[in-house]
């Protein structure tokens, strides 16, 4: 009997002491080394290093291989893939925090966003958020209002990156809410899909796309699991 679909989120603490590292970041590949080595700043190497060293960990779990030998292959789109397994991942990192969706669904898109004001908001808002969601916003308490403002905007982004899209995208086009005035927000998804979020860790927004016919609902771990 096949087993069930599953869509699994792994994240992991990019700042904290374990897991070590070092022996994550030995695994890289020399192009993976070589892009890291071009980073401008330490911060941004090491961020790059740790965080590709945890995807090699976590997959090598999924696959039964070294993550040293992992080899990796781009779509037409420049998403990356495994190729002889049937697995579908997608990696989003910002400094402090990394995130990895695994999936046997279909293709899959994560994000995730540090919690903060952005001074050029407004004009975001306007040329990326379709009408609920700008309605949703002008609504919502001074509170709630950057939390709500990642989380339609992770969302987006899972879903973007699940079609295996970015830059260029028409991300007013599509909504991740409907909203009624005076009603609370009520978070949907494009036909053929299913979006999830989260908070990803203290001062973090977390979101997870997976398209496809069976939809599961997300597991969540958090690396190393010991």
């Amino acid at each position: 009997m096949r087993k069930p679909p599953f869509l699994h989120v792994w994240q992991a603490d990019l700042a904290a002491a374990l897991p070590p590292w070092a022996a994550a970041e030995a695994t890289l590949s020399a192009a993976e080394t070589d892009r890291q080595a071009r980073l401008r700043t330490p911060a941004l190497r090491q961020t790059y290093g740790r965080a590709h060293g945890f995807l090699r960990a976590v997959l090598s779990q999924y696959t039964g291989r070294p993550a040293g030998t992992l080899v990796f292959e781009h779509d037409a789109n420049g998403k990356p893939t495994l190729p002889g397994a049937e697995l579908r991942f997608n990696l989003s990192y910002r400094p402090g925090r990394v995130l990895l969706a695994v999936s046997d669904a279909g293709p899959v898109g994560v994000d995730v966003e540090p919690l903060r004001p952005l001074t050029d908001a407004a004009a975001l808002i306007q040329e990326l958020y379709a009408p609920a969601e700008q309605a949703a916003l002008r609504a919502a308490a001074p509170a709630d209002y950057w939390p709500l403002f990642f989380t339609i905007w992770t969302r987006k982004e899972a879903y973007a990156k699940a079609l295996g899209r970015g830059v260029g995208m028409p991300f007013a086009d599509f909504s991740v809410l409907a909203f009624e005035p005076g009603q609370p927000p009520v978070f949907i998804a494009p036909a053929g899909a299913a979006l999830h979020h989260w908070a990803a860790g203290a001062g973090y927004q977390g979101a997870v796309a997976v398209l496809g016919d069976a939809l599961p609902e997300p597991a969540f771990f958090t690396y190393p699991t010991s």
